[in-house]
């Protein structure tokens, strides 16, 4: 009977009060802090007792003040930064510590990698088409395939990643002491940390988006082994904050940095390239977008042709070809995405077979960026912004030949990070002008 149904917008009013009880600073303290001490405490050999302990005081006592204490969320923000850096930065710090003494434990491979490639750069060697074989990465066991580690004869890192922990390594050479270069990835988290606090919205939100990536296992157990995901991840979040707050040529600035640490950020330019058209048409400033453009470009320009000109064969089959397949002894075919369920169901024979995953990628990649795009043309907020890369993200990692865990992680983070970003304006559409995409 129509009499039975519910008044229209009853069930949608139901499902946004659902999403607000669960987006909610405690809840997200609850679950994402809860699962990062339970973690802490299952590897506390790794990542030490006394970090474990206090990481799980201040969890409780977060917990307790976002509860029972009104207001004050200034208070609760700092609290909030320095909670996410002892459970981000304290595991890491204890671990590089206690390398030297205890040896290779939970780093990955690519850490051990980097940091050979950092000695080869400092003494002058390549560091594309190099042969891994006798470095402390053939040391970490590799079953995913029969046979070595194929890590072993690429470099997938762009140079950029490679370069910012010279500066270290040159300090540690001549003062003799260990290099570890997580504390290169520790300076990031802090930049990370920042370039949240930096963020125009309100306190509360600030302390979701500071538990989404650093109160929070999905990046974090990352960060303590040597991965190099928060180095992106914290100057796009730098370019997000200067963008947000009306500084375009800065931001495109930092993206082009995250672009030339890792390809991934590519997937954010198209959502820049909005705001600048945004711009543009309520201010016809050609200046600002050619400034911003040439920023854009500055750093991936600058760390990557010398690289790719000095010996092109090499730069082109370790950074692309070995990750998209191309490759005789290419990454395998592996991870929670399409190229795994391929394998699962027999249409792939083989990890290492070659398959066209960029054609798919790319159908998959177009309309995501197209809806999305338009849904944030229509309102230029944060939230839109942040959605519209994390589904083009997904899209793009899903379908590619691996779908790696912290790729995953990843993903995930940056979908938790929307609802709090919220509808704060990166930019407000000129009334008599608005920018639309044709239908």
């Amino acid at each position: 009977m129509a009499g039975d149904l519910p008044p229209a917008g009853r069930p949608r009013a139901s499902l946004s009060r659902v999403a607000a009880r669960l987006t909610t600073p405690f809840a997200y303290l609850a679950v994402l802090g809860g699962v990062q001490v339970a973690l802490m405490w299952t590897l506390r050999a790794h990542v030490g007792i006394w970090v474990a302990a206090v990481s799980t005081a201040g969890v409780l006592a977060l917990l307790g003040a976002l509860l029972l204490v009104d207001g004050r969320w200034g208070l609760k923000l700092g609290a909030a930064g320095a909670l996410g850096a002892l459970t981000a930065i304290g595991p890491t710090l204890y671990a590089l510590v206690e390398r030297p003494r205890v040896g290779l434990t939970m780093e990955h491979d690519g850490l051990l990698q980097i940091e050979s490639a950092v000695d080869r750069l400092l003494s002058g060697q390549s560091i594309y088409g190099v042969d891994w074989s006798n470095t402390p990465m053939a040391r970490i066991v590799w079953d995913v395939t029969p046979g070595p580690n194929p890590a072993l004869h690429h470099l997938a890192y762009f140079p950029l990643t490679v370069l910012v922990g010279v500066p270290l390594r040159f300090v540690t050479r001549a003062l003799g002491l260990p290099f570890d270069y997580r504390v290169v990835l520790i300076g990031f988290a802090v930049v990370g940390l920042l370039a949240i606090l930096a963020l125009p919205i309100a306190a509360d939100r600030r302390v979701m988006v500071i538990t989404a990536l650093f109160v929070s296992p999905l990046i974090t157990l990352y960060l303590w082994s040597g991965r190099t995901d928060i180095e992106f991840l914290a100057v796009m979040l730098v370019s997000l904050a200067l963008l947000s707050r009306g500084h375009p040529i800065t931001a495109a600035l930092a993206l082009g940095i995250a672009v030339a640490l890792k390809p991934f950020a590519v997937l954010a330019v198209p959502f820049l390239l909005l705001v600048l058209i945004i711009r543009w048409r309520a201010r016809s400033s050609r200046k600002e977008v050619a400034l911003s453009l040439a920023a854009l470009a500055l750093a991936p320009v600058v760390t990557i042709l010398p690289f790719l000109l000095a010996n092109p064969t090499a730069f082109w089959t370790d950074v692309v070809l070995y990750t998209s397949g191309g490759a005789r002894d290419a990454y395998p075919i592996v991870g929670y995405g399409f190229g795994e369920f391929l394998y699962q169901v027999h249409l792939v024979a083989h990890r290492t077979d070659s398959a066209p995953f960029g054609i798919v990628q790319l159908l998959a990649l177009i309309p995501v960026v197209w809806l999305t795009g338009r849904a944030f043309l229509q309102r230029p907020s944060l939230g839109r912004w942040m959605a519209g890369y994390a589904l083009s993200l997904l899209a793009f990692t899903f379908f590619a030949r691996f779908f790696n865990d912290n790729y995953v992680a990843v993903v995930i983070t940056l979908l938790l990070c929307i609802r709090p970003l919220g509808d704060r304006r990166l930019e407000q559409a000129p009334a008599a002008r608005s920018v639309r995409l044709a239908a």
